[in-house]
């Protein structure tokens, strides 16, 4: 596999984007082994299946055609909090309360950022991605989040979002969304970007008026792949006037391409994977 870095990723070469490095894949199950020689959109005609087995994907909703597994690989995180990136199925839910719905758990940290930091220093209201500083709460792949890898069966026709559940000091923070309906206000706290935002010298737009190129990615999470980028609020933290508002507190790349070959006791075990996590939660974490 290919390895970079994240300056590399932030401006990206005329030959195919990657991730931090170049597994992120996302790959459509089907009776044929899909192969990593033949473009996406190339095998697609070839098995005569939909153009865009994604059928949306963003701030509305995570929703597949048919099921597909997706990778995700955690990036970096610049906040307070101590938190896990999953997704919940929103069919599965037995009442409104999103509390009833089946989540599973993809990425974690296991401390807040690499080295401890202090709470006290006053935000620069900065991407610091970009800037790269290592002074606001930075966690990193093998460090803050050991296991930096996964993938997730998402099931043909259900309906999914994305959430990131947070704590500060062993107390839950609270959690959030990328689906704008179940937050609180029904704040954007999630950005679908191909690329991080070019605001490394300004102050970011605020959640209510946030740039958006499109809010359906679905075209781009098998053409280079997507990257999550979260703002986690920090309501525990600081009253909301004084709340950053950068969506550099965790980022994950997610797909990429259609690539590999995937059998059905692959599925068997990813499915049986996923289950465990659903049953645990983030109670091991």
């Amino acid at each position: 596999m290919a390895v970079g870095n994240w300056e590399k990723m932030m401006k990206p070469s005329k030959q195919k984007r990657n991730f931090q490095s170049a597994l992120l894949a996302a790959k459509l199950l089907n009776k044929l082994c899909l192969t990593s020689s033949i473009s996406a959109v190339g095998l697609l005609t070839l098995l005569g299946l939909p153009a865009r087995a994604v059928e949306l994907f963003g701030n509305e909703g995570i929703q597949f055609k048919q099921d597909t597994i997706v990778e995700f690989e955690f990036i970096v995180s610049h906040g307070a909090y101590q938190s896990t990136f999953g997704v919940v199925d929103l069919d599965s839910c037995t009442t409104d309360s999103l509390d009833t719905c089946e989540k599973t758990p993809l990425l974690w940290e296991v401390k807040p950022s690499d080295t401890a930091d202090t709470i006290y220093r006053r935000s620069s209201y900065e991407d610091n991605v970009k800037i790269n500083d290592l002074d606001d709460f930075k966690g990193t792949p093998g460090d803050a989040v050991p296991e930096p890898l996964a993938e997730f069966l998402f099931k043909a026709g259900r309906r999914y979002a994305f959430y990131l559940e947070s704590t500060f000091n062993g107390k839950p923070a609270g959690t959030v969304y990328s689906t704008n309906l179940y937050n609180s206000y029904g704040h954007r706290q999630a950005l679908f970007n191909n690329e991080p935002p070019d605001h490394a010298d300004l102050r970011l737009v605020t959640r209510r008026n946030v740039l958006v190129e499109t809010d359906d990615k679905s075209d781009d999470l098998i053409n280079g792949g997507v990257l999550i980028r979260w703002d986690d609020t920090g309501s525990e933290l600081v009253q909301e006037e004084f709340q950053d508002v950068d969506f550099d507190d965790f980022i994950v790349g997610i797909g990429g391409q259609i690539d590999d070959c995937i059998t059905l006791e692959q599925l068997e075990q990813i499915s049986s994977q996923q289950g465990q996590n659903q049953e645990t939660g983030s109670s091991d974490q």
